[in-house]
């Protein structure tokens, strides 16, 4: 009998298990729609953090007695019975409005807690428990170390995705390169337990080791950079913990992540996870924004890989577009949030495909959506200065003709932006509800390249085209600050594609060999463009560049 019940049990939950999956799946994109467009009656209209404490403003109607402001870690979710835990009384003026000042540090499960990375709510005490008033909102304006750190100042719009020092010195200044790329896997920055070369860094009252040998890897390709003056974006990734045993991974990665992705959302859902990912963050940051540059210098932070495409990218299981999108925001905040006290000009990407109305595939969620989401959860708990890494590649990876692109058309509701319609994600950007305090939020073509299917003189020739097609392109578009060429050198793990500057490096006739494109993108930005660029109209059966620009409406 207790074997046939242990079955029947064993059965039902089997059966059960994914329904129920799909249950709470679905009451989490309820929660956070009711909560995105629920009109409240109160409103906190400033949050900033100085060195000692937190600035708090807000408007309380009349008649509301008994409100209260709640103190909400970035790691607590919606619905989550901690939110309201630390609560302190207000007392609005007669007109309603109110401003308090509390400290910025406090204790939290017996740990020093920053509330640099909170989020605050009003909220009502009554018999029947407690009732938000207000959205959450997050400090804007936060106190810098460095108020006078130079931003970027890229000569061109002409970058090098997945840059590395140790291979041909000379290319940065050969080509002309103003700006790179680097791929920073972050768990390898870090360890739970001291060693031999490490040292002791702390983050919300936890201390965890930061690997020497690690930092220093990376601080030479930093101060490469800097002598050459190149603007740095570090590409934030997490390893998988459904495929990595390392416990720094478990810790690390999201706990609902799958086999199935390559990379991992970070786990921003608990204090744990986000104690490590916030103690990484914070390291990065201080170490490559110093005023000395003694480390050298990043200047941005692209936000995991593709999103849009997080089940392969960046992922975090089954999840709805709104709850992904809610998990993401919360990793993009607590990186600007960090990294603004050391530099006031750093930015984080959001990372997308090519990707835009259309969601490309299963477990995808279209660019167009995120951005769109991004949006309303920024309207409701305060904007922050994101912006833009995308990868507009052309409709078929394998196929370099982009100008030939039938799912590229002149409108918000187009399948993808590939080179032929950039002037839609520029047209996009531009709209008012995407501004950040009415100005243009950047966007950079972080990872782009044109296929060679083969050595052939055809596939070399329309490689270069697509190239040259994509910069005359790019010029004119306001919103469009950089293109990041991807990738530098033929890499065979990447399967079919053939999309590097050079040659593999071990072609058996011309090893690392330049392609016609790395030449047309040597010209680029130079007096010599328009003569490198010029035979490539033929290519495009173009009589002149100024066809390939679309000046008609975009909406």
């Amino acid at each position: 009998m207790r074997r046939l019940l242990l079955s029947v049990f064993c059965f039902i939950a089997a059966v059960s298990s994914p329904q129920l999956a799909e249950a709470q799946t679905s009451a989490a994109k309820e929660r956070l729609l009711h909560y995105l467009d629920q009109p409240f009656a109160c409103q906190l209209t400033k949050v900033s953090v100085s060195s000692d404490l937190v600035h708090i403003e807000g408007c309380v109607p009349s008649g509301k007695d008994a409100v209260w402001i709640a103190d909400i870690p970035i790691d607590v979710v919606l619905g989550s019975p901690e939110a309201w835990n630390t609560r302190l009384k207000i007392e609005p003026n007669t007109d309603g409005q109110f401003a308090i000042d509390v400290p910025r540090y406090r204790k939290r499960h017996g740990l020093n807690y920053d509330r640099l990375t909170s989020r605050w709510q009003l909220v009502q005490e009554s018999t029947d428990g407690i009732t938000p008033l207000s959205s959450a909102r997050y400090p804007l304006s936060v106190v810098c170390r460095s108020p006078n750190l130079p931003p970027a100042n890229p000569k061109n719009k002409k970058g090098l995705g997945g840059w590395h020092t140790g291979r041909l010195p000379n290319e940065i200044d050969d080509l002309g390169i103003s700006a790179v790329t680097v791929n920073v896997m972050i768990h390898t920055l870090v360890q739970l337990e001291p060693g031999k070369d490490t040292f002791p860094i702390q983050w919300q009252g936890r201390t965890y080791h930061a690997k020497k040998n690690a930092l220093e890897r990376l601080d030479n390709g930093f101060i490469e950079a800097q002598k050459h003056g190149l603007m740095v974006s570090v590409i934030v990734l997490v390893a998988n913990p459904a495929k990595a045993p390392s416990p720094v991974v478990k810790l690390l990665g999201h706990p609902d992540a799958t086999k199935d992705g390559i990379f991992a959302m970070p786990n921003v859902t608990s204090a744990e996870g986000i104690g490590i990912f916030g103690a990484i963050l914070n390291l990065m940051a201080e170490r490559w924004s110093r005023p000395d540059g003694m480390y050298g210098r990043v200047h941005h932070w692209i936000m995991h890989n593709e999103v849009d495409a997080g089940w392969e990218w960046t992922n975090a299981g089954e999840k709805s577009s709104e709850s992904y999108l809610d998990l993401y925001q919360r990793s993009m905040r607590l990186m600007d949030l960090i990294a603004r006290q050391y530099d006031p000009n750093t930015r984080p990407f959001i990372s997308l495909t090519h990707h835009w109305a259309w969601h490309g595939a299963e477990h995808w969620y279209g660019s167009k959506r995120l951005i769109d989401l991004l949006v309303r959860f920024c309207k409701v708990e305060g904007d922050f200065p994101w912006a833009v890494a995308y990868h507009p590649y052309p409709q078929s990876l394998l196929k370099p003709r982009t100008w030939e692109d039938s799912d590229a058309t002149y409108t918000f509701e187009t399948k993808k932006i590939t080179p032929k319609n950039l002037e839609v994600l520029d047209a996009y950007m531009k709209q008012k509800k995407l501004r950040f305090e009415g100005s243009l939020r950047p966007v950079h073509l972080s990872e782009n390249g044109f296929n060679s299917p083969d050595y052939s003189e055809k596939s070399l020739e329309d490689q270069a085209a697509g190239m040259a097609l994509a910069w005359n392109k790019i010029q004119p578009l306001e919103s469009i600050k950089m293109w990041h060429y991807h990738n530098w050198i033929d890499n065979h793990g990447e399967g079919e594609l053939r999309i590097g500057l050079r040659k593999y490096p071990d072609d058996k006739d011309d090893p690392f060999g330049k392609k016609p494109i790395w030449y047309l993108y040597q010209s680029l930005g130079t007096a010599k463009e328009q003569e490198v660029a010029h035979p490539y109209l033929k290519t495009i059966k173009i009589e002149s560049w100024k066809q390939v620009i679309h000046d008609g409406e975009i909406r």
